[in-house]
């Protein structure tokens, strides 16, 4: 038991870290930068090095579980909340990471589209244009489509991902609501009083079940 204790201890204290770096990893998303930093990429390191960490402890917590038959249901129930929290920070890692490098494809094309209009407009001013063959001036603007067409995808991609973001925090507030639930069901004395509320209710509906029976009676047998 002190076993389970000290290393589901060290499970809790690395999720916490986990939610604090999956933060900052977020904030490279409003970022400029055409290209990673060093300190997005050490944060990355940092990020898949305590995911690591903390799959090693539920399978210690796993072993444990299984080298004792006599373990509380509610230690497995605490041993299956890591799990399920584990893998809800894996997705959000990796929907982060998605996120960071859409906008950063979203710059360089924007960045591309702005220096070929430069160019262009260069390119006009010097007389350049009318040398251009036909078949170059028509590639070019098959490009200029296709980037106005894939900034388009980039913005019904951007409003997707933003409907399954509101989708993440109403399941973030579930499990909030969950965890609630779990840490007043463990507290000495709650569930007796829940017990005695239930039970006095069911005792109240029977008496007056009862008494609306025998009203009926009565007036049946004064017809």
């Amino acid at each position: 038991m002190s076993n389970y204790s000290q290393t589901r201890s060290q499970a809790l204290q690395l999720e916490n870290k986990t939610e604090s770096l999956l933060s900052q990893y977020a904030s490279f998303g409003q970022s400029s930068s055409s290209s990673a930093t060093g300190e997005e990429l050490s944060l990355e390191r940092a990020l898949k090095d305590i995911l690591e960490r903390r799959q090693e402890l539920i399978n210690a917590l796993n072993r444990i579980a299984d080298s004792d038959d006599t373990l509380a249901a509610s230690k497995l129930q605490q041993l299956h909340r890591h799990k399920e929290i584990l893998n809800d920070h894996r997705h959000d890692f990796g929907r982060i990471q998605e996120s960071i490098q859409q906008e950063r494809n979203k710059l360089n094309l924007l960045f591309s589209v702005r220096s070929d209009i430069q160019e262009h407009k260069k390119r006009s001013h010097t007389g350049n244009v009318d040398s251009l063959s036909e078949e170059d001036y028509m590639r070019q603007e098959r490009n200029r489509v296709d980037n106005v067409n894939s900034i388009a995808d980039r913005l019904l991609s951007q409003a997707y991902e933003t409907r399954d973001e509101f989708s993440r925090q109403r399941h973030i507030l579930n499990n909030a609501a969950s965890r609630i639930s779990e840490s007043v069901s463990q507290m000495p004395g709650i569930n007796v009083i829940v017990s005695k509320i239930n039970t006095r209710r069911k005792r109240d509906s029977l008496i007056i079940a009862g008494l609306i029976t025998m009203c009926i009676i009565l007036l049946w047998l004064s017809l």
